[in-house]
């Protein structure tokens, strides 16, 4: 039975996060043009939707059907809505406007908070017999993958750190707020059991009851605001972002 921190999970967070640090080096180091760095995120987003939706596929290919879970169509949880905003951010060709530059820092964080959280506390894989089982390693997979293209933003300049990011968290939370009202909406309406989308309805954890939907986003946006500090105390370094990318 999967427990937190146990053997399996403590080795899954090592291998998650070196390959993360390996993989983000050697993109920075190797990847110049513009295309190429495009073609790393793209990468990563494409991998961590295609993870998320895979047991399609293997119900199918097993039982003949496949059963399909609520947050496979409906962004129930906050890093379903994140890994959609990777896809969306990684696709769209507008990164030199303000308004990208707002929208990447704010996928960039949501994709590395909600990553790092499931990292740290997989539910999925609390009781389950295996981490091996698939429906529980392709969420894991599909987190690291998701923290992988999410810090890529900043690594590639493509998102900038600084304190103006914390009015686009705001924004960007707004915005997964509405989503999970709609949510919520849409399943009661239809007479479904209420699937707490965003957590707007109560906590995700109810032995913890303080952490709710209110008091997560202020955590995040103290940790925006942390960062931004430290960032400011750095060397100040031209970033790709301040330079024009090179071109094929």
């Amino acid at each position: 039975m999967g427990t937190l921190f146990d053997m399996h999970h403590i080795a899954y967070i090592i291998i998650s996060l070196s390959l993360t640090v390996m993989l983000l080096v050697l993109a920075k180091r190797h990847l110049r043009t513009r295309r190429q760095k495009a073609f790393f995120l793209k990468t990563f987003a494409v991998l961590t939707v295609f993870l998320h939706i895979s047991p399609l596929w293997i119900d199918f290919l097993k039982n003949g059907q496949a059963m399909v879970a609520d947050n496979m169509l409906f962004p129930i949880y906050f890093c379903n809505m994140s890994m959609y905003l990777l896809m969306v951010t990684a696709f769209i060709d507008f990164r030199e406007t303000p308004f990208y530059r707002h929208l990447a820092a704010f996928t960039a964080y949501a994709g590395i908070f909600g990553g790092m959280i499931s990292l740290f506390y997989p539910d999925y894989y609390l009781g389950a017999s295996s981490m091996f089982q698939w429906g529980v390693f392709k969420s894991m997979a599909s987190h690291s993958t998701m923290v992988i293209g999410a810090a890529w933003l900043f690594v590639s300049g493509d998102a900038r750190i600084g304190y103006d990011n914390i009015a686009s968290y705001v924004a960007g939370l707004v915005f997964y707020g509405l989503a999970g009202l709609v949510v919520n909406t849409i399943f009661v309406s239809n007479g479904l059991r209420h699937p707490n989308a965003m957590y707007l309805d109560h906590p995700p954890l109810s032995d913890v009851s303080w952490l709710n939907a209110i008091t997560i986003p202020v955590l995040m946006i103290i940790v925006i605001g942390l960062v931004a500090s430290v960032h400011g105390l750095l060397p100040r370094a031209r970033t790709p972002s301040e330079a024009k990318y090179k071109t094929d």
